[in-house]
């Protein structure tokens, strides 16, 4: 039996539920780079307000993106889903 060879998955911003206690309803997304270093360094790399975990990881934050390729850090991406997308800061739930 032939078996069909499959192309390797190119990285990509990957959703993540379930990570645990969550009071302020964020989003979470991860990116790892197809080559990962053996210690990799994390970088959490937070949106504006009105922005989205989307918006900078193929905006303003895409350096970092490309960063990661080269030297195989990791990306972690929150994302604010409250009114104005603006991260909650100030209330004892944050």
């Amino acid at each position: 039996m032939l078996l069909a060879a499959h192309p390797a998955a190119a990285a990509s911003l990957t959703r993540i539920t379930g990570f645990g206690t969550n009071p302020t309803n964020l989003n979470m997304y991860l990116y790892v780079p197809d080559r990962v270093a053996a210690r990799p360094a994390l970088l959490v790399l937070v949106h504006y307000c009105s922005g989205s975990a989307s918006a900078i990881f193929n905006g303003n934050g895409h350096d970092y993106v490309t960063a990661a390729d080269r030297y195989g850090y990791i990306i972690v991406v929150p994302e604010a889903t409250r009114s104005g997308s603006c991260f909650d800061v100030s209330t004892p739930a944050a």
